[in-house]
Order: C-alpha cells, then sequence, then structure tokens
C-alpha cells in the first residue's frame, strides 16, 4: 500500500464528488430524517465542478482516490474519506495538508464544523489535535454541529 497526498487536479472532480456524496451517506445513516431533509433542500448537494475542489487536497493509495480535504481561509471545509478505505492514516494525512495550506495562507488558528452526532468524526478531530469551542446548529439541515478549532 503507498498512501500519496496531493493536491487536486481538474480532472480529479468526478472521483472526488464520488467520495463526497459515499461519506455523506455514511455519516448520516442513509434513510435517516437528516439525509431526507438535506435531499429535499438540494438532491445534488454533493455535486461540485472542478472550480469548487481548487483549494483541495486528495489521497491516494495504489493510484485510486480515496479521500479529499478542502480549505477555504481558515477553515477546514470538507474532509471525506471511503467508509472502506479508512484507517489507512489517509484522514490524517490529509488534515495535516489542509492545516499546512491554512497557516501558509497566514492564518494561527483553523476552524472546522461537523455534526455534533457524528461521534466517529469528533473523537478522530480530537484525536489529532483539534478542540470542541462550541455547538451552533445547521441552518439548512436545523441539526446540531458542533464548532472545531486547532491553533497552529
Amino acid at each position: 500500500m503507498s498512501l500519496i497526498v496531493r493536491p487536486a487536479r481538474a480532472a480529479d472532480f468526478h472521483a472526488l464528488n464520488h467520495i463526497k456524496e459515499s461519506a455523506v451517506q455514511d455519516s448520516t445513516a442513509a434513510g435517516s430524517a437528516l439525509t431526507g431533509r438535506l435531499h429535499r433542500w438540494n438532491p445534488k448537494r454533493s455535486y461540485a465542478p472542478p472550480s469548487y475542489w481548487r483549494n483541495a487536497f486528495v489521497a491516494e493509495v495504489d493510484g485510486e482516490i480515496i479521500g479529499v480535504a478542502k480549505t477555504i481561509g481558515a477553515m477546514l471545509k470538507d474532509l471525506w474519506v471511503l467508509q472502506r478505505k479508512r484507517s489507512l492514516g489517509a484522514g490524517a494525512a490529509l488534515t495535516r495538508a489542509a492545516e499546512g495550506r491554512i497557516r501558509a495562507d497566514g492564518h494561527r488558528f483553523a476552524h472546522l464544523f461537523t455534526a455534533a452526532f457524528n461521534t466517529r468524526t469528533r473523537a478522530f478531530y480530537e484525536r489529532n489535535g483539534w478542540s470542541m469551542a462550541r455547538f451552533t446548529y445547521h441552518t439548512v439541515g436545523h441539526f446540531r454541529r458542533c464548532v472545531y478549532v486547532k491553533r497552529l
């Protein structure tokens, strides 16, 4: 197994959209009330054009794209890894790459949002040095989410 993290390219966008859609389904337990609300709000919520992935990194294992991390300013906006490829270190490697970009852009702190019910993801961020700062609510899905911060 060979894990590589690299900047995303425009040609990667189909794979990145697939990863995001798959991970959203996994994390919200397909068929849940939350998933239904989000699908009614925007049935193509995970589709993004190539330009969306401009500030993203991808994780590859043996040539297969298995994860993505995207930053916007000081925010880690997206971090998704295919469920069948978790626990290979891709999430941690993508997080480090995103943190490096945020730091290189001059920010001393990074922040992110994650669903409060997603205990696996919350534990991942805490293992990787992030601290939960407060709760807020998703404006569309109306579910509780956590704001995490990390000093860079």
